[in-house]
Parts: structure tokens; C-alpha cells; sequence
């Protein structure tokens, strides 16, 4: 896999450890959150049965939550890189007080580190009283498909980042979140597996589409409406939405799509890995695990322990640009599955061809989506640093990347100038480049910018990639002192909840009407900004992203 490969794995778990970095947390002060409740949870006594058998929720906040769920039976030893199985029914009442394990990653400030491959589980909140057919809203955690969990706290705090009560009790929504497997044993596309019928890889995309099913299946008994799904997510999560979305294997399986910074038609590394392309990375992990000349690769790889996995699964990276404690996979992520796989072919040429999803999409981006990326990075003291730091990004293109985001424009400050390199080239513009491919599939497309700072470290991370997560559900973190900031997430929360419903995010008590996103032969675009403003944005980085889609051309060209 080469550097540039390589830079675009890594890119959110760089993220991840600069934020632990400035948290200052260590292995002993990041508490798992899958071994506590809320403090305002009540056990109301709730049973609800559906097809596997009887479950117990609890209340809290108006609403009523279902712990840990299985969807599938524990992808451990021959199940393990296999698609998921469905799990064994149950007869005696599952009363779960805890969320489930993380599913195996190394530690992050996203999550602990877990060696727990019984992690395929999901939640369910409910609004009370249950309602009849509500809508339902399923999400999928960040964490660049290599980390996260469901129950995820916001970074330095111990509030969970996901929590569905807000949702369910504001808005009547029915919320559904899921684990999948991540990294090494949910991307491992080794080529022995096509021999077993196993799927090349997207194992963790896999279990996303049987939780989509559990949904199907069973969330009538739940109260929510099977027929009117939205899947949403952030980061990696939002990522995933959009392969959701260009996947023939998951047609109606949800209605409506959301993705919080991340499509996945663009890249500024070109087009996806092919299984034949991760081929060769799987050989030599393969034989850094000690297994290329056993008789049977795959059951020694199965053999082997969660630990040994990780460990070997996980390389220093050089190609952040100082952030020295990165780490990337030998080619753990989406590939390029080939037919009937769950991504047949690239996916920018599936939302070309319109072979997607016409589902009514919602994307959007933050402002300063780079800075958290450049947390550990070394500071630029001047334009030879800063050129340096785009050779290392862009070795073709350093010098048009320059003339298009001068110094000058940041008040001489490189730090600043790179960080919007970083974000516009990885995040903002792929998610505008996702979306105009999917207006032209003629799909309803809405796009968002969103502009609060995060109250975390706000003068470093500014409107920083994940800063509008807990706005979205509802609990922003710095929604008890600041009235200003609780309000947008009042109505972020509002305008997600109306479009779940109906696929329309207005409604006539909205603080801003939102304009559909529909690029005109001129390029002229609008879209609505979130903060108290409510500006309606038009042409929002209109140049730059003009230049970041002739990188990626030309980068898919190669």
C-alpha cells in the first residue's frame, strides 16, 4: 500500500490520538463507558418481545432504552472475517444494564482498548409511550472503521456522544446504534477467502447491513416504522452511509441518508482499493503474523489472539507531517468487492451511472474540519516549512496547492493555511463532491455547514471535524452554560428528526428555511449554516473546492 494509501486509512485515528494527546488521559483515567449506566436510568420494567425473544429496557430521560441486543453470533473463531450469522433466539427476559463491549481496537481518546470479539450488538430507544409507527433513525459510530464503539464519550468528559433518549423523547424518533467490526477483523480482504465464499473484506460493512436487517425484521416491536429508515453517521460512520447508499445489496433497507462529514466518491489518494490491490498488504501481514507458510493460512490466522492481531495489524506512520504518534493498517479498509460484493464497483461510478440509493440525502461539513488532524503535527514557522508539509501531502501538486491557499489568506499563518489544506482536501470538498454527484443522480440533496466552535480547546480545534456530533443528538457539551449554542442544537436536533419523518428537514417553526442543494450551470449553490445566524451560505468554498475536484479527477485517472 503506498504513502498516499496510506495517509487516507489513517487519517481519522490520527485525529483520535491527537485528541487523547490533548486530553492528557492516560491508559488508567479513560473509564469504559460498556461498564456503567447513566445515573438517570430507571428500570421501568419494560418488556418487549420480538422475534429472538424477550428484552428488558430501562427508563431514562423520557424515554425508554434496550441495552445490547445481539444481531449476529459472535464472530469468533471460524466465524471470525466470515459475514455475519445470525444469532441464536433466547427464551428467559435480557435485561442489560451496560453497553456492549467496544468491538477490538487499540486505545484512542474515542475508546478504550478492547480484545472483545462478542461485540456484534445494538441499542434501541424508544419515546414513551411506545409509540405505534414512529420513525426510525439508525446511526454509525466515527472512528475511520478502525475505532469507536457505541458508547463513545465525548473526548475529556464522561457524556456519552451518542445518546438516542433526545431524540426519542423530543422528537418521537425510534434510535437504533450498532458495533461492527473494525480494522483487522472487519476490513481483512486476504485473498484465501473467496475460496471459502467469505466476502474479500467490508466484513464490518456486512454487519451494518445485518443490523439493518434486525431493524426490518423486528423494530415494529419497537414502535418504529420499518418502512421509513434513515441511517446517519459522522466521520467514518458518514463514509459508510454513502457506500450504504451506493450498494445494490441494500436496497430498501432505509429511506433516507445522512452524512456528517465524509462521502465517499472522492479522495484526493484516487479510487478505492480493488481486493487485488489489498492482496499484497494481506501477504505481508500474513507472514508478520507468522502464518505465510502454514498449510492453511486462514485457520492459523484464525488461531491467533486478539492481541497478536492488533499489535501486528498496526504500523508507525511518517506521512502525517510530525504527527509522530499515528498509525495506519496494512490495508484494513472499503474495497472495491467486485460483483455481487457490497461495493461492486467504484463508488463515484455507481453514483455516476445512478446505480445508488434515490433516497433524499442530507450532507454536510464544519468549518475547520483539519485542525484536529494537526494537533500533534509539528508547528510551521515559515513558507519552507509550510511547502515541505504539502510536498509530504501532495508531491505531484504542492506548488498549485500553495498558490490556492497562499499564507496571505491566513494572515501568514501556515499553521492555519495547512489546516484548511487538510480539511478542504480530505473532508469539505470530497462531502461537496458527493453531493453534487448525487444531486445529478437526481436525488433530494441538503447541505449544511456547521459553525460553532468546539468548547473544547475552542481557540486550537475552532469549528473542528466531530464538533457537531453532540449537537446533532441534542446534549451539546456546552449546552448548561451557553444558551446560544443549546438553541441551534435544539433545532439541529429538530431539522434531523422532521427529515427522518418526511424527508424534508423545514417545517414552519424552523428558525431558517433550508434550500435544497442544486448546483446550476454557473456552479452556484446554497446551503444552511448552523450557528445562530442562520445564514443561508451560497457558493460556500466555491473555488476551492472547484480546485479539489480537479485533484481528484485527476487522481481517479491515474
Amino acid at each position: 500500500m503506498n504513502a498516499n494509501h496510506s495517509f487516507r486509512r489513517a487519517f481519522v485515528m490520527v485525529a483520535l490520538l491527537a485528541a487523547f494527546a490533548l486530553s492528557g488521559c492516560s491508559d488508567d483515567s479513560a473509564a469504559s463507558p460498556s461498564t456503567k449506566t447513566d445515573a438517570g436510568s430507571t428500570n421501568a420494567g419494560s418488556v418487549v418481545t420480538f422475534k429472538d425473544g424477550p428484552v428488558q429496557g430501562d427508563s431514562i430521560g423520557g424515554s425508554r432504552r434496550f441495552l445490547k441486543i445481539p444481531y449476529a453470533k459472535p464472530p469468533i473463531q471460524d466465524l471470525r472475517w466470515k459475514a455475519p450469522v445470525k444469532n441464536d433466539p433466547w427464551t428467559s427476559v435480557r435485561h442489560e444494564t451496560a453497553f456492549a463491549s467496544a468491538c477490538p481496537q487499540v486505545m484512542s481518546q474515542q475508546a478504550p482498548m478492547s480484545t472483545d470479539e462478542d461485540c456484534l450488538y445494538l441499542n434501541v430507544w424508544v419515546p414513551e409511550p411506545m409509540p405505534a409507527k414512529a420513525p426510525v433513525m439508525v446511526w454509525i459510530h466515527p472512528g475511520s472503521n478502525v475505532a469507536g464503539s457505541t458508547s463513545d464519550v465525548v473526548p475529556t468528559t464522561q457524556q456519552l456522544w451518542y445518546d438516542g433518549q433526545f431524540f426519542a423523547s423530543r422528537r418521537g424518533v425510534v434510535v437504533v446504534s450498532m458495533n461492527y467490526r473494525l480494522g483487522p477483523f472487519g476490513f481483512f480482504a486476504h485473498p484465501a477467502l473467496g475460496a471459502e465464499h467469505s466476502p474479500l473484506g467490508n466484513q464490518g460493512l456486512l454487519d451494518q447491513r445485518m443490523a439493518l436487517q434486525w431493524v426490518q425484521d423486528n423494530i415494529a416491536a419497537f414502535g418504529g416504522d420499518k418502512g421509513n429508515v434513515t441511517i446517519f453517521g459522522e466521520s467514518g460512520g458518514s463514509t459508510d452511509v454513502c457506500y450504504h447508499v451506493a450498494s445494490p445489496g441494500d436496497a430498501g433497507l432505509f429511506q433516507r441518508a445522512i452524512s456528517e462529514s465524509g462521502g465517499c466518491t472522492a479522495a484526493i489518494t484516487g479510487k478505492d482499493p480493488t481486493a487485488a490491490d489489498a492482496a499484497t498488504g494481506m501477504t505481508a501481514f500474513t507472514k508478520a503474523m507468522g502464518c505465510d507458510t502454514a498449510p492453511d493460512v486462514l485457520a492459523c490466522l484464525r488461531g491467533k489472539a486478539v492481541t497478536d492481531i492488533l499489535a501486528n495489524a498496526m504500523q508507525p506512520d511518517d506521512t502525517s507531517g510530525g504527527a509522530q504518534t499515528a498509525v495506519v493498517q496494512w490495508s484494513f479498509a472499503v474495497v472495491v468487492d467486485g460483483p455481487g460484493g457490497f461495493v461492486p464497483d467504484q463508488a463515484r461510478t455507481l453514483f455516476d451511472t445512478g446505480k445508488i440509493a434515490h433516497v433524499p440525502y442530507i450532507l454536510g461539513t464544519n468549518s475547520d474540519e483539519g485542525t484536529l488532524f494537526l494537533l500533534n503535527a509539528t508547528s510551521l514557522t515559515g513558507e519552507s516549512d509550510y511547502m515541505a508539509a504539502l510536498q509530504t501531502r501532495f508531491p505531484k501538486a504542492a506548488v498549485q496547492v500553495e498558490a490556492e491557499y497562499p499564507a496571505s489568506k491566513f494572515n501568514g499563518d501556515y499553521n492555519a493555511a495547512l489546516a484548511r489544506v487538510v480539511g478542504d482536501s480530505a473532508i469539505l470538498c470530497g462531502t461537496d463532491d458527493t453531493a453534487r454527484r448525487a444531486v445529478k443522480a437526481g436525488l433530494p440533496v441538503y447541505m449544511y455547514n456547521f459553525n460553532i466552535p468546539w468548547s473544547i480547546a475552542p481557540s486550537v480545534l475552532k469549528v473542528a471535524h466531530a464538533s457537531e456530533v453532540s449537537h446533532v443528538f441534542g446534549d451539546p457539551v456546552d449546552g448548561k452554560t451557553d444558551s446560544a449554542s443549546q438553541a441551534v442544537s435544539d433545532a439541529m436536533n429538530a431539522y434531523w428528526a422532521r427529515f427522518a419523518s418526511t424527508g424534508d428537514p423545514n417545517a414552519s417553526s424552523a428558525p431558517a428555511v433550508w434550500p435544497a442543494f442544486a448546483p446550476d450551470a454557473s456552479d452556484n449553490d446554497k446551503r444552511l449554516q448552523f450557528d445562530s445566524g442562520w445564514e443561508i451560505l451560497s457558493d460556500f468554498r466555491k473555488e476551492e473546492c472547484a480546485f479539489w475536484r480537479q485533484q481528484y479527477d485527476a487522481a481517479y485517472a491515474n
